[in-house]
């Protein structure tokens, strides 16, 4: 059985990857760069924003005029990772599984990536 801090960890990398596939992708920052694990007296935390992307905290704010289509996704975020965290935590899921459902969140990324590409070719293309 894996140790509390490697499930501490396991639990941080599979937050860290639902917070990237659920996050706004306008330029991409926030994904690739705003959104990180640290480790501090032997525990993990997972960090949106800082240096790396300062506007994080914009993104969950709501505008003035219609709805911000961004507005709680870290909370979204964070309950659909919330079962599987409590599941690594109690030693009730496998690495295996663990493993299964991270691949399934860096598909969903690389989907959103090759979408945002194609789109950017159409409208290179039809410029």
């Amino acid at each position: 059985m894996a140790t509390l801090s490697e499930r501490s960890y396991s639990a941080a990398v599979l937050l860290t990857n639902v917070l990237v596939k659920n996050c706004p992708k306008d330029t991409w920052n926030l994904a690739r760069n705003g959104i990180w694990i640290v480790q501090e007296d032997g525990q993990y935390y997972v960090c949106i924003g800082g240096e790396r992307a300062r506007y994080a905290v914009y993104t969950e704010e709501p505008w003035e005029k219609g709805k911000n289509p961004n507005e709680g996704w870290i909370e979204r975020s964070i309950e659909e990772a919330l079962p599987f965290m409590r599941n690594i935590m109690t030693g009730s899921i496998t690495e295996s599984e663990v493993n299964d459902y991270i691949a399934q969140c860096e598909e969903s990324v690389r989907k959103q990536q090759m979408a945002r590409v194609k789109e950017l070719l159409e409208k290179r293309d039809s410029i």
